[in-house]
């Protein structure tokens, strides 16, 4: 199962690579292309910090080290468990590819960019949700899938 692991973290990160490659190159900056109207665009911009932003307005050197490092320790952590943890089973294995990819993919844009490509922009009226990848999509979906599992197996021991 650990060479699974290995093997959908690369598959994620390479999608997430291309999909963020794709945008940045067929996408203005700052550019917007309604999908649904009214609900959701493709966009082009760039997230400094992590989520909705926050810690952008750091210093640019700290910024980058602190999470950098912090994406960096996560990844590992997350690669540990799939070499060597316990829980082999599928749906886990699953979610920790899932993080360690979205982890792998926004560090890989702050190292060579310095900021991360976000292109995901869904709306209702004015309300924007702050635009994201499918790194960001991968973190979460893993993070749900974990959670699941976790109550689920916890629920069968009781």
């Amino acid at each position: 199962m650990s060479i699974t692991g290995v093997s959908l973290i690369l598959l994620f990160f390479i999608l997430d690579y291309i999909s963020k490659a794709y945008i940045s190159k067929h996408i203005q900056y700052g550019s917007s292309i309604s999908i649904i109207k009214g609900f959701f665009n493709i966009v082009n911009v760039h997230n400094s910090g992590v989520a909705f932003g926050f810690l952008a307005n750091l210093p640019t050197e700290y910024r980058l080290l602190f999470l950098c490092g912090i994406s960096t320790v996560v990844f590992v952590g997350i690669l540990y468990l799939i070499l060597f943890g316990k829980d082999r089973h599928p749906a886990f294995v699953l979610g920790l590819s899932m993080m360690g990819a979205g982890a792998l993919g926004n560090l890989y844009d702050r190292v060579t960019k310095g900021y991360v490509v976000d292109f995901l922009d869904f709306y209702v009226k004015n309300y924007h949700y702050p635009a994201f990848n499918l790194a960001d999509s991968l973190i979460t979906l893993g993070v749900a899938l974990i959670i699941i599992y976790k109550l689920k197996s916890r629920a069968r021991h009781i």
